[in-house]
């Protein structure tokens, strides 16, 4: 009976435990069901962080659904590694993967790793170069050039750090050297882009070399040397022919030298090369020039041929002009020859003193040497007169045969004005009279009467009779000449007063 007992006892207990098992195991179901909705809701809601940029709570929830036992280690190690990198910690999503590697062995972590370790030097890269371009923008060249260096180790095949190198350099002047680092990135990266730059770079050293024989130009025209700086100015001009500064530089040498018709064919042909509003200013000037100078050469030569001449109404009206007394006689002495103005070292041309006083003939060293005239205007109370010496010169003073013209205004007793002309025929020794000189006088263009006589410089001698006795004085004056009229002796002597001394005016 006891054993009955027992045995309904043992079913009941069995009954029991069943059911205590069944309802463990169906707490343990429950608990894993919940548990795996909780992950998925973690991890769903990680990477709802990550796609909509979120990336700080993406890190946190990605860290809370890998902490959970059920988790997908690759798939949240990767999503999480994505987090990372959206707040730009590529180290720690390294760090992620890599531990992730370690106990899977992964194929697709793998290659995850090998994707953020490019995007990290991608990042590491962009960052260097954005440094670099700070320090560009700041106008610091040497801080840029060193971050630029920084990168270029990062990626050695990417041009962009060979260009902004070169460009730092070029901003420093230093055109060789971004040259070099261009030429470097062409054989490290074989890449055409870079052979734009490498244009600009050797444009600029084309212009480096082209402002330097700028410079040594200028330099040689200071030291007066007009050929090597002419020559290096044309040299200049042959290498950049659209650039401006060699024509304009050459032109003011032109134009210094008063070379103007040589200016304006230079400018005007650098006009279709190098236009400028520079280079037009200085055609302009040129032009302006060029004319004013036509005008005073014209004018000079006139008055060169008219004073060769003794053309007395041409030459007055040439030095009475505004243009002679303002643009002329403004600066005199002026020395001209049929090649220009300028000193005259040996040869025939025209010396203008003043507008009273002007030259024509032999001149040299800017010295009246040989023949010429020398003609002396002279103005007074409205009247004119005009005197010229015409002949021999010697070191600027008249020697040798020659004569003077004297011509002037003179009133008769009954105030009547009548021209008066004496000239005078002979030897001349350092402008004075000196020897057998002539005298004819004139009186309206008519011939008044001539007298003959001798001089020592310049003091006439008396006059004597056949038998060589001086004739007497007359009225506190001597006799020096028998007067003649039309080629026949008068009775007449001409008389002049004692100390009395004749030479040339000058």
């Amino acid at each position: 009976m006891l054993h009955g007992v027992f045995d309904a006892k043992g079913k009941k207990i069995s009954v029991a435990v069943f059911v205590l098992l069944a309802v463990i195991i169906g707490f343990a179901a429950i608990g894993k069901i919940k548990e795996n909705r909780q992950y998925e809701q973690q991890t769903v809601m990680a990477e709802q962080f990550l796609e909509a940029g979120d990336y700080e709570q993406a890190v946190e929830a990605y860290q809370k659904a890998m902490a959970m036992k059920l988790s997908d280690g690759e798939r949240l190690s990767i999503g999480l590694a994505e987090a990372y990198i959206g707040v730009n910690e590529y180290d720690l999503a390294l760090e992620v993967l890599r531990n992730c590697y370690e106990k899977t062995s992964g194929v697709q972590i793998k290659e995850k790793i090998e994707e953020v370790t490019v995007r990290k030097s991608d990042y590491e890269y962009q960052q260097i170069i954005s440094r670099g371009d700070i320090y560009f923008s700041n106008e610091e060249y040497d801080k840029a050039i060193s971050e630029y260096e920084k990168a270029k180790l990062i990626k050695s095949k990417e041009i962009t750090s060979y260009q902004k190198i070169a460009e730092s350099y070029i901003k420093k002047g230093n055109y060789e050297l971004a040259k070099e680092e261009v030429e470097e990135g062409l054989t490290i990266t074989q890449s055409d882009a870079l052979n734009h730059t490498l244009e600009i770079v050797e444009s600029y050293l084309l212009k480096q070399q082209y402002e330097t024989m700028i410079t040594k130009a200028e330099e040689f025209i200071y030291q007066e040397n007009y050929k090597d700086g002419i020559a290096k100015y044309q040299e200049a001009i042959n290498l950049l022919p659209n650039e401006d500064s060699a024509y304009i530089g050459l032109a003011e040498v032109f134009i210094m030298q008063k070379e103007y018709r040589l200016a304006v064919i230079l400018l005007e042909d650098a006009k279709g090369k190098a236009y400028s509003e520079e280079l037009l200013h200085m055609l302009e000037k040129a032009l302006s020039l060029k004319e004013a100078n036509e005008k005073r050469v014209q004018i000079l030569s006139e008055l060169y041929n008219a004073v060769a001449n003794a053309d007395i109404l041409k030459i007055s009206e040439i030095v009475s002009s505004d243009y002679f007394i303002n643009d002329i006689s403004a600066n005199t002495p002026l020395y001209y020859s049929q090649s220009g103005e300028g000193d005259i070292v040996k040869g025939y041309g025209m010396i203008v003193y003043d507008e009273q006083s002007l030259y024509s003939g032999e001149i040299s060293n800017n010295m009246k040497n040989g023949n010429g005239v020398l003609l002396k205007r002279m103005e007074g109370s409205g009247e004119q007169g005009y005197y010229y010496y015409k002949g021999e010169w010697k070191n600027d003073v008249p020697n040798g045969t020659g004569k003077t013209v004297d011509v002037e205004t003179k009133y008769n007793e009954n105030g009547d004005a009548y021209i008066s002309k004496i000239i005078t025929e002979g030897s001349f020794y350092n402008g004075t009279e000196n020897g057998f000189m002539i005298k004819r006088f004139y009186v309206n263009e008519e011939e008044a009467g001539t007298v003959s006589y001798y001089t020592r410089k310049g003091v006439p001698e008396p006059a004597t009779d056949e038998n060589g006795q001086q004739l007497p004085p007359k009225d506190g004056m001597y006799p020096i000449g028998r007067l003649t009229l039309n080629g026949e002796p008068t009775e007449d002597y001409y008389y002049i007063k004692p100390g009395t001394f004749w030479s040339v005016r000058q």
